[in-house]
């Protein structure tokens, strides 16, 4: 079995034992997070599915009455405290990074935490294993023209504050265990489609919360792979521009053949996305951004819109790995560099 923690602000529609998350938000709010961890099993033969086998919810105990004693107050339990107490034990005893995952698009909770265990399997190196968390925003998981896609949008941005509100309780879980007891291992994001839509509103509530000249370097690296996101995004401030401040690199997976995004520009008469052409401009472009261009690898087996290469295509695979290997972007094999477009091209193999 492969174990995958998780935060989400979907609502419970299960019990505490045997919770079942479905596609709105919680009753107690947008930002009321619950955390946990799930046991997913692997597939049997390659291209077969992972399925989720076991759901556990972290218990929590809070206490919102601002007056009640101070012996009251030392009996609250925090769900994360829990979770992230596994995660940095497990950290430690197997020297692993461990990697963020915001989803897209048309994703149930259960699809969530099987991409997870999949990026586990693939993306994790012989030599560091890797720990995995996904962040779930209730995505409608259906695929109603238009209706589910519009809906899951604004469901990506008002999931934006939940995302920095569980960021937030990491950085006070980090400063209450002290530096001594840091596990000393590599945080990684991934954000995928339409998740890039949403990080982009945590990073403006992050933002807000520290101001934009004293962020926390919170991530080694962050990969923004078919970003439905405007690809005017790293030239505003109230877009993607800060995000050069939360990490050290930042990775641009992008194909032009994408089907998925070509539908997202053509339904909402929108920019070019991101995750298609690559930045609109270069020129104001960070020199932590690397390019990559993934068009002569974006087809697999399993998805005829050229969407999920990130997970799905080995070249694509083989290329992250080697980052997180930390190879520097021009030592990565089987990559082209291609100087109009400052971008690195991916070859097929």
């Amino acid at each position: 079995m492969i174990t995958v923690y998780f935060a989400t602000n979907r609502h419970n529609e299960g019990t505490e034992r045997s919770p079942k998350f479905g596609r709105n938000f919680s009753e107690k709010g947008l930002t009321y997070l619950r955390f946990g961890s799930a046991e997913v099993e692997p597939p049997a033969r390659r291209g077969g599915r992972y399925r989720v086998k076991q759901v556990h919810l972290a218990p929590e105990n809070i206490i919102d009455d601002p007056d009640a004693p101070k012996r009251e107050k030392a009996k609250e339990k925090f769900g994360s405290r829990e979770i992230f107490d596994e995660l940095r034990a497990s950290m430690i005893n197997n020297q692993s990074d461990a990697l963020v995952l915001i989803h897209g698009f048309a994703c149930t909770f259960e699809d969530v935490l099987e991409r997870g265990a999949q990026l586990k399997e693939v993306y994790q190196l012989d030599e560091k294993p890797l720990e995995v968390f996904v962040f779930s925003w209730p995505a409608d998981g259906e695929m109603i023209p238009l209706v589910s896609y519009h809906r899951d949008r604004d469901d990506a941005r008002a999931s934006g504050p939940a995302m920095q509100r569980a960021l937030t309780i990491l950085l006070r879980y980090l400063a209450d265990i002290g530096r001594d007891a840091h596990c000393e291992q590599n945080l990684h994001l991934v954000a995928h489609s339409m998740g890039n839509y949403a990080l982009r509103h945590a990073v403006q509530s992050i933002v807000g919360e520290h101001g934009a000249n004293r962020l926390p370097r919170l991530f080694k690296n962050v990969f923004l792979m078919a970003a439905d996101e405007d690809n005017d995004s790293f030239e505003l401030a109230y877009k993607f521009a800060p995000l050069a401040g939360l990490a050290d690199a930042i990775h641009v997976y992008f194909a032009a053949n994408d089907g998925a995004l070509k539908i997202s520009r053509d339904t909402k008469n929108a920019e070019d996305r991101l995750g298609a052409t690559g930045p609109r401009t270069l020129s104001d472009l960070p020199l932590k951004v690397t390019l990559v261009d993934c068009e002569r690898v974006s087809a697999t087996e399993s998805d005829d819109r050229q969407h999920q290469y990130y997970r799905n295509r080995p070249e694509v695979v083989a290329d992250v790995r080697q980052v997180l290997r930390g190879l520097p972007p021009d030592e990565v094999q089987f990559r082209d560099w291609v100087p109009e477009k400052r971008a690195y091209r991916i070859r097929p193999t």
